[in-house]
């Protein structure tokens, strides 16, 4: 019971894993986000809490210690650090 289960999500992460290798041939491997705060692994974004759950902000802050307040949208920092999905993720 428990191999046929195990079986089974091993079939399907490589399905999956198929999935993102060609979706990553048509959209292009170098296809990346702009270097702005909110692709930044050091960027915490804010939330307000709309009702029974939370909203984000249009704010947040840097835990690299640059101040963020008053940033251009195009700008970006040294301390600029792309996220990683499934590393930065809750």
């Amino acid at each position: 019971m428990v191999a046929e289960k195990v079986q089974e999500l091993e079939d399907e992460n490589a399905i999956l894993k198929a999935q993102v290798e060609e979706l990553q041939e048509l959209c292009g491997r170098g296809a990346g986000f702009p270097k702005n705060c909110r692709h930044c692994r050091n960027f915490i974004q804010h939330y307000i809490r709309c009702g029974d759950m939370y909203c984000p902000v249009s704010e947040g802050h840097c835990v690299a210690g640059n101040r963020v307040k008053g940033r251009k949208a195009g700008q970006t920092c040294s301390s600029f650090a792309r996220k990683e999905y499934g590393r930065n993720y809750i």
